[in-house]
């Protein structure tokens, strides 16, 4: 069982990069940065350093000072196993944030630094992740805004499946455009638009009409046919010339 305790922070000082009041410290050791925050009925401590963006957060009963819940953040979003406890401390439940995404954090900052050179770990980057479960698509994706490097105040847009760790969309804008249709609507746009071409009168084809995923279909299952011919007439061809 955990209990908070203001004890363990005695040796720390006060944060002079934020304003603290008698209901909401900031405090720093080193690299160390903690946030102590007095709610109604629960004590908030969120820790964090300074070089990465990873953040912890315990909550605690107010009352009893007893664990009721930890999380870990990279960006805003939870990661890793979210603990719940009850009011005894006692962990009831436990939640994998990870779980959906098969192209882990990891893998994600690895495949941005290698194509982008930009570490997004790195709290010093002008970058913003996100990622979630989206319903419109029905799969978990990421959400990456880099500072392009082709101009400055434009900003790069990238959407990764969070399954496969492929690139879905990517674009670029600038971010004082006030008009600007969201980046991800515009991925939205592209597939509405791609569904309609795929299903639009493409050719004719002996006296049959196709659409262009159709045609495509039908290409595929000539050249399986072609294939299948081949192999079988190679398989005969062999067999006679060792007679």
């Amino acid at each position: 069982m955990e209990y908070f305790t203001i004890a363990k922070y005695q040796d720390w000082e006060i944060d002079q990069d934020w304003t603290s009041s008698e209901n909401d410290k900031f405090l720093k050791k080193g690299n160390e940065r903690v946030r102590i925050t007095s709610h109604k009925n629960k004590i908030q401590i969120k820790r964090s350093l300074t070089f990465n963006r990873y953040t912890k957060t315990w909550i605690y009963d107010k009352k009893s000072a007893v664990l009721r819940a930890y999380v870990m953040c990279f960006n805003q979003f939870p990661i890793a196993i979210g603990k719940f406890y009850n009011e005894n401390g006692i962990l009831i439940k436990e939640t994998d944030h990870d779980e959906p995404y098969s192209f882990s954090l990891k893998e994600l900052i690895l495949k941005i630094k290698k194509e982008h050179d930009i570490d997004i770990d790195d709290n010093k980057q002008n970058v913003v992740v996100s990622r979630r479960i989206e319903d419109k698509i029905k799969k978990p994706v990421y959400e990456v805004y880099l500072p392009s490097k082709d101009s400055i105040g434009k900003r790069d847009y990238i959407l990764i499946d969070g399954t496969t760790g492929d690139v879905l969309f990517e674009t670029a804008y600038y971010s004082h455009d006030n008009q600007l249709t969201p980046p991800f609507d515009q991925y939205l746009y592209s597939l509405e638009s791609k569904e309609k071409e795929d299903n639009a009168y493409f050719k004719t084809y002996k006296g049959k009409s196709y659409t262009k995923i159709e045609w495509e279909r039908f290409l595929d299952e000539c050249h399986e046919n072609y294939e299948e011919r081949n192999t079988s007439i190679n398989f005969w061809g062999n067999v006679l010339n060792r007679k």
